[in-house]
């Protein structure tokens, strides 16, 4: 069972995501229609006389469902100039009964995508983006998204893969007429960044004190599952977790690696025995090609197609949890980007244009859109000018990664645990985002603020190993993977031993003899893609890749093996 909750606003959809249920009619508005997995646990619905509310996903503190109606309307009617958006993973739906009127908001962050689509007259909102572009009457390709998507890996602004269909950007109030007509769009929160003079084991109080009530609130009477890296973020978690449960069988937690051998794994059972926490550990199987129907229907191929590790287990997940734990965008709070050696020019080419990414764009996308490198440097300044008032250029960029980038690329990944079940995203709250808009770079620099933490607030997990640099926390410093007798050591040890350890997911899933004939199928044997791709290319691509399987070939045959399901999906339909 999914736990993916749609809503569709307009005309009777004909197309349901996973496993959820046919399209209902909801009489808490007009034109209004649901599909749900099976329950209504994360969909909530109120009216009163003068308006109605539905409430799609889950908060992160206690917000009485009539107060919250209130705040909004009074938000509406410009009572008020601020609107206090609760905590959580979740959208927003407000009718005002005597103007007629729909009103959208998106959370801090826009983890919980909507989508409004305008054809021909035709005016659509929903949360389920691939429904929209199949129905759609007129399906143009949008060349400025799909641009911005084989360069960087995501879709930049509000592009979609069609034309007249948008994604609705975060923070925002959006205000559509009795017929769908987008009236008004402004956003309810802007980035600030003041940082502030504080002790630095207040700070590791009151961002301990702020993980335990986001935690307690959102995991409260739930089985929770725990993906486990070798990193810090969710080991941070799971030592907040191994605090505040009472109960340690509702915890379950696991984690993968592409062979037996995998130090992630190893780390992570470290992690689950020094907390006490059940743990399980897997191998990667070859799930690409068998779910791929699911991780297109989940990510809305708003990601690349094999980027999903999170689909092999789905099954797992709905047998084991209520909810699933995701320590994304922790190490973005959490550490630098790295502007104090570059500038931002330099950052953007460097770390968000991605390495690969010149075939796809003079082979996919200049036939259709010549102006491409002009668009993508347009398109970062444009927004770089726009939060010029952000002094601090690194807490800048990291506004970029996170207005943009997990927009539009972590959060699409994250719907992938949402084919199974629910998930919290604790360094998405408000508050989360909240306090590390006061604290200083220096501070959080090369992760020093969140070792910290974890040294006194979780010390025995200090002592594990972080696979970043393959020592713990109190040695790291001292011995590590970027020193040079370290790395003498580790070259001397592969020499021993044949290196055929798999560490991509295109690795994985492309090079055996099943992965080659599957893909060369999807990109050969397809009349929606060879009319957009020269296939004369596609085949140079292949062969290419075959004979040398790099990073930057791998990621072009995501990409394009993504492309190739998009337009399966939505044209060959």
């Amino acid at each position: 069972m999914s736990a993916f909750y749609d809503i569709w606003i307009g005309n009777q959809p004909k197309y349901t995501r996973l496993d959820n249920t046919g399209w209902h009619v909801d009489k808490t508005m007009p034109q209004l229609w649901n599909s749900l997995p099976g329950n209504s646990e994360y969909y909530t619905a109120y009216e009163d006389d003068s308006a109605s509310i539905i409430l799609i996903g889950q908060l992160y503190e206690s917000v009485d469902i009539t107060s919250l109606l209130q705040q909004c309307e009074q938000y509406i009617s410009g009572d008020v100039s601020v609107f206090d958006e609760p905590a959580g993973h979740y959208a927003l739906i407000v009718y005002i009964k005597p103007s007629k009127q729909y009103h959208v908001f998106t959370n801090r962050l826009g983890t919980y995508h909507l989508y409004y689509s305008s054809i021909e007259g035709v005016n659509t909102i929903s949360t389920y983006y691939t429904g929209l572009a199949k129905t759609s009457s007129i399906k143009i390709l949008d060349w400025e998204g799909i641009t911005g998507f084989m360069a960087m890996g995501f879709f930049p602004g509000n592009t979609t893969w069609l034309e007249g269909i948008a994604i609705l950007e975060p923070a925002s109030h959006y205000t559509f007429s009795e017929d769908l007509d987008l009236l008004s769009h402004k956003r309810y929160w802007n980035w600030s960044f003041s940082p502030a003079v504080e002790n630095e084991d207040n700070l590791l109080e009151r961002f301990d004190g702020l993980l335990l009530e986001i935690m307690s609130f959102a995991t409260a009477n739930k089985k929770v599952a725990l993906p486990i890296s070798g990193g810090l973020d969710s080991r941070t978690l799971a030592g907040v977790l191994a605090k505040q449960i009472k109960q340690p069988k509702s915890v379950w937690s696991y984690s993968y690696g592409y062979t037996a051998n995998s130090v992630e794994t190893k780390i992570a059972k470290r992690i689950a025995k020094a907390e006490g926490i059940a743990f399980d550990e897997y191998i990667v199987p070859q799930y690409l090609f068998e779910k791929s129907a699911t991780i297109a229907d989940a990510v809305e191929l708003f990601q690349y197609i094999d980027g999903t590790r999170q689909a092999c287990m789905l099954d797992e997940l709905e047998q084991q949890a209520d909810v699933v734990v995701g320590g994304h965008w922790g190490d973005v709070w959490m550490d630098d980007m790295g502007m104090n050696t570059m500038n931002e020019a330099e950052f953007f080419k460097k770390k968000i244009v991605k390495r690969g990414s010149n075939w796809l764009l003079e082979n996919v996308c200049k036939p259709y859109y010549t102006n491409y490198d002009t668009f993508l440097k347009n398109y970062f300044n444009n927004w770089n000018n726009q939060h010029s008032h952000i002094e601090d250029k690194d807490f800048r960029m990291k506004i970029f990664k996170t207005d943009q980038w997990s927009f539009r690329w972590t959060v699409p990944s994250l719907r992938m645990y949402q084919a199974s079940v629910m998930p919290v995203l604790p360094f998405y709250d408000k508050r989360v985002v909240d306090f590390f808009s006061t604290v200083p770079t220096s501070i959080v620099q090369q992760r020093l603020f969140q070792i910290a933490y974890i040294k006194k607030y979780h010390p025995e997990l200090a002592r594990i190993k972080w696979q970043e640099y393959d020592a713990n926390l109190y040695k790291y410093k001292r011995f590590n993977n970027r020193n040079i007798f370290y790395r003498i050591v580790k070259k001397i040890q592969r020499s021993l031993k044949p290196n055929d350890d798999i560490s991509r997911n295109w690795e994985l899933f492309y090079l055996n003899d099943v992965g080659r004939k599957n893909l060369e199928k999807i990109l050969l044997d397809n009349p929606a893609f060879a009319k957009v791709v020269e296939i004369e290319r596609v085949k140079e691509l292949l062969q290419d890749f075959y004979d040398y399987p790099t990073a930057a070939n791998g990621y072009r045959i995501s990409m394009m093996h993504t492309f190739a399901v998009f337009m399966k999906t939505v044209f060959n339909d």
